[in-house]
């Protein structure tokens, strides 16, 4: 009988093996195995019908290009921002909506919301002061109000600017946290002059906060009648510069008859204040809008798509000033009851808005369609009103 093979080693005969001749082909034939796994390999998924047996390393790089196509896309596209402020029956703001209870409308498009924010953003402000000689006798009341824009709404790492108008336009004040320089420089406020150039006012207001950081939240808030005359700047050259540099305008409007009461001493004539108060409808004409209109030194609203902007913004087609207007169309408001209580709780409505307000991000679906983009957002919950800003202007300029 033959020697049987043990699995615990090799035994001394041969005869339970392969011939010398086949072991040295099945050994040759390994050898080559070994050799043509990896090239055997390297062919998988490029030939045959399993392509999808990709190897790992090969799914994190088409991944990792995948997202640099996405980042390079993202890049490319202009991201819009756009505050919104929501508020209920009552008055107060709404501060539980989420992300699904918003729609956004980019030229009456449905947008995707990349995402919103209740997060304070860094406040950059800039104070206009109507400073002429008919808003003299109620500087006193604004004097003292540099401790609420620096202890209420700038917040610890906001800044403020003030610009005056009167004589000519005045930087009185550079952007600073400072409070102490904030409030020194609304005290030493003096009526000079007798100009009504709010929109130049409003214009240098605006070129100041175009070179603040973009992550900025940037508001005006204006101390004025809210009437414009004589200025080199149109209405839709302010609207247009100021949405287009995410720029929110609030009003908080003297009063035309307090400030007459400044003037009655002087001679009986047809000043820059005169020409912008009501005067009688021509006898035997009735009393319509458009007659109404006419009676306020304010121009007839031209109809194009800026101007008519966001059904809940317009709540008018008449604005009472000019100054209200500029407050509808940049998401802003205007506030018309003067009095030293009313002013301060005006303030403080402000700095309440801005601390409440969503911030809504979109990437636009129409990028490359140039002109004014119109901006609606509405809210998935009954009895609330929202505001934000009417719109931008894509092809050049910043959204």
């Amino acid at each position: 009988m033959g020697t049987k093979c043990s699995r615990d080693r090799l035994p001394t005969n041969s005869s339970c093996l392969f011939p010398k001749s086949s072991l040295t082909v099945v050994l040759a034939a390994c050898f080559c195995g070994i050799i043509l796994l990896p090239c055997a390999r390297a062919q998988e998924g490029v030939a045959g019908d399993n392509p999808v047996a990709s190897k790992p390393k090969q799914v994190q790089r088409l991944a990792a290009e995948a997202v640099k196509a996405e980042a390079l896309i993202r890049v490319q596209a202009k991201l819009v921002t756009a505050p919104v402020t929501v508020i209920n029956s009552n008055g107060d703001f709404v501060l539980d909506l989420k992300k699904k209870d918003f729609e956004v409308l980019d030229n009456d498009v449905h947008q995707h919301i990349e995402q919103i924010s209740l997060d304070l953003q860094t406040l950059a402000a800039v104070i206009v002061v109507e400073t002429n000689s008919t808003s003299g006798p109620l500087l006193d009341e604004v004097r003292p109000l540099g401790s609420v824009f620096s202890g209420l709404m700038l917040g610890p790492e906001g800044k403020a600017g003030v610009v005056t108008y009167g004589d000519q336009i005045r930087v009185v004040q550079d952007f600073t946290r400072d409070s102490a320089k904030l409030e020194s420089a609304l005290r030493g406020l003096e009526a000079r002059g007798s100009s009504i150039h709010l929109n130049d006012a409003l214009v240098r207001a605006i070129s100041l906060l175009e070179n603040r950081p973009k992550g900025e939240r940037r508001i005006i808030v204006v101390f004025s009648d809210g009437h414009d005359l004589g200025s080199e700047t149109g209405k839709e050259e302010v609207v247009k510069t100021a949405v287009s540099a995410g720029i929110t305008i609030y009003g908080v409007g003297f009063s035309p008859s307090r400030a007459l009461l400044g003037r009655q001493a002087k001679a009986p004539e047809i000043t820059a204040m005169d020409a912008s108060m009501a005067r009688p409808v021509p006898p035997g004409s009735a009393l319509t809008p458009t007659a109404e209109m006419n009676t306020y030194d304010v121009p007839t609203l031209p109809v194009v798509p800026l101007l008519l902007a966001t059904s809940e913004m317009v709540r008018s087609p008449i604005a009472k000033s000019v100054l209200e207007f500029y407050a509808d169309r940049t998401g802003g408001v205007c506030y018309s009851h003067w009095s030293k209580k009313a002013v301060q709780n005006d303030l403080n409505r402000i700095a309440n808005e801005i601390q409440s307000q969503y911030e809504i991000a979109y990437v636009p679906h129409t990028p490359s369609e140039n002109g004014f983009h119109r901006i609606q957002v509405n809210v998935d919950r009954s009895g609330v009103k929202v505001r934000t800003r009417a719109g931008y202007f894509a092809g050049g300029t910043n959204p």
